[in-house]
């Protein structure tokens, strides 16, 4: 208890700035992530703005997803268009969970490596 009490003022205290508050992650979020960073919170967030609904069943493995795909481009030497595909080798399609993946994916590079922005285009989302 006493890290999401921590956590929530950290959060509070970055208020100030445009560093997202405990009170603008969806419902369930931090009580199912009660150790979630600011950056994270930051993701979760874009996440929705895309039209990702991030739940407390599905944020450890959405945040998982966004960290992989900044992992890979890092480290990886691959580009954002071929992280993006199905097991088969296809672009993922813009449409059920390969639509979700990619916007999680869009929301990753967005906050958490930007660096690679001038390769969202890559993802050809709707």
């Amino acid at each position: 208890m006493r890290r999401v009490a921590v956590l929530l003022a950290g959060l509070v205290l970055a208020a100030c700035s445009s560093t997202p508050t405990a009170q603008d992650l969806p419902a369930g979020i931090l009580s199912a992530r009660p150790d979630i960073t600011a950056e994270e919170a930051e993701f979760v967030l874009a996440a929705e703005d895309l039209g990702v609904s991030v739940t407390a069943q599905s944020v450890a493995d959405d945040i998982e997803i966004g960290t992989t795909t900044c992992w890979a481009l890092k480290t990886g030497g691959l580009t954002l268009g071929e992280i993006a595909r199905d097991s088969q080798g296809a672009p993922l399609p813009n449409s059920g969970a390969g639509l979700r993946t990619k916007q999680l994916m869009y929301a990753a590079v967005r906050t958490l490596c930007p660096d690679y922005d001038s390769q969202l285009d890559q993802l050809d989302l709707p």
